[in-house]
């Protein structure tokens, strides 16, 4: 029983010891991942200051966005036109709806009328 529990309490100390090693490795590791990707960016907004055809791209960029956006705009507008036509159509079926029965409700208490006397 004794030699059953060391060897188990052995095991989870180990267990304990390796996960926590990894840990530790892990933070190293993303830390100088970090300290890198710092460099990176540091590199890049060297060079397109240096660079003119990065700046050249970024503007052929922004107005290819900018053209996006208006036509965006536009199918926007236009979709809001034909929203509000269905709508002005639909209240007018509405409209027509309730007015057919109107007159259907008119024509049935004149029938009744008719038939029971009034």
């Amino acid at each position: 029983m004794k030699t059953n529990l060391i060897n188990t309490m052995a095991t989870v100390v180990l267990a304990t010891s390796i996960s926590a090693f990894a840990q530790a490795g892990d933070t190293k590791r993303e830390a100088s991942a970090t300290i890198k990707c710092d460099t990176a960016l540091q590199n890049d907004s060297n060079q397109e200051g240096s660079d003119p055809s990065v700046s050249m791209k970024l503007d052929q960029l922004q107005k290819n966005v900018l053209l996006r956006f208006d036509q965006l705009q536009k199918e926007v507008q236009h979709l809001e036109a034909t929203d509000k036509e269905r709508q002005e159509e639909e209240q007018k079926a509405n409209q027509e709806r309730i007015k057919r029965l109107r007159q259907q409700n008119e024509e049935w208490e004149h029938s009744l009328l008719g038939i029971y006397g009034g």
